[in-house]
């Protein structure tokens, strides 16, 4: 799709735009889906500056903090979405389009809110919306993930994982005096990591992602979400340790932009059991 048009049922709001969207997806959040009043919506991005309204000009209604929803006062058509997350760009609805058929849509977004109902067979990939646990919920299937993601390094790291003393309580623990994020389908956990600031850095711990979850980039997206809280806590560098048989590990961290920045012994060892991998936060794009 290169530019385009559209408008809503009874034609008083149109719109164009120039050049291909920046992104196009279906999105399956609550608040979009009753704005709607359907299983999930469809959306492009345009940069501001490359679109413009052509017929009359849409109501807005400001659905939460930072957030305008067009509409048309007339017929009640959704025409477009702007928030303070994506202030350089506006999203139209797919469906809004003159010519809907020339959208291409890539992935679904916060499909951790999707209706159960809704079976798709599309083959696009799924980007869930992180949350951030409270140190009141229940943390077990937390620590079941965790301990099943880590089971694989048993009888290949030295001294054993720090997992094996890991409990519900220091879950909780953490949760509240940094922060634990998890990524879910439904109530189910399928990856989670813990992230502690430090003076100068965010530190990441316990990245788990679900053996029937691995390779849909779970992990990396939890790693892009610790750079956006360091950058949003102030601070200049993010922080993980590995241990030193798990190469693949390592491969893996530096293919994501984190370098390795030095060694570390437990205590009771004379060679190195842990090596530290570092990564700068860079600018918010």
């Amino acid at each position: 799709m290169d530019g385009g048009s559209g408008r809503c049922l009874c034609g008083d709001i149109r719109f164009v735009f120039e050049g291909a969207p920046n992104w196009q997806a279906h999105c399956h959040c609550e608040s979009c889906r009753r704005n709607c009043s359907a299983p999930f919506t469809s959306y492009f991005g345009i940069s501001h500056g490359r679109w413009r309204w052509t017929g009359k000009t849409p109501a807005v209604y400001h659905s939460s903090p930072g957030v305008k929803r067009h509409f048309c006062p007339t017929c009640g058509t959704p025409m477009a979405f702007e928030g303070a997350e994506w202030a350089h760009e506006i999203h139209f609805y797919a469906a809004s389009l003159d010519d809907p058929s020339r959208f291409r849509p890539t992935l679904h977004v916060h499909w951790d809110e999707h209706l159960p109902w809704v079976k798709l067979a599309d083959g696009l990939p799924v980007n869930r919306s992180p949350r951030r646990l409270s140190g009141d919920e229940p943390m077990r299937p937390i620590l079941n993930l965790i301990r099943s993601a880590f089971a694989y390094m048993d009888g290949v790291v030295d001294p054993p994982s720090s997992v094996h003393r890991l409990s519900e309580e220091g879950i909780a623990r953490t949760a509240r005096e940094g922060e634990v994020w998890v990524l879910t389908d439904g109530a189910r956990p399928l990856a989670c990591v813990f992230l502690s600031p430090k003076a100068d850095r965010l530190y990441i711990g316990k990245l788990a992602v679900a053996e029937s979850h691995r390779g849909q980039g779970l992990a990396r997206q939890l790693l892009a979400h610790a750079e956006t809280r360091a950058r949003a806590l102030g601070l200049p560098l993010l922080e993980m340790q590995s241990r030193v048989e798990l190469a693949g590990n390592h491969a893996a961290f530096e293919a994501m932009g984190f370098v390795r920045a030095g060694e570390t012994a437990h205590e009771g060892y004379d060679r190195p059991t842990s090596l530290t991998f570092r990564k700068p936060v860079g600018d918010d794009a």
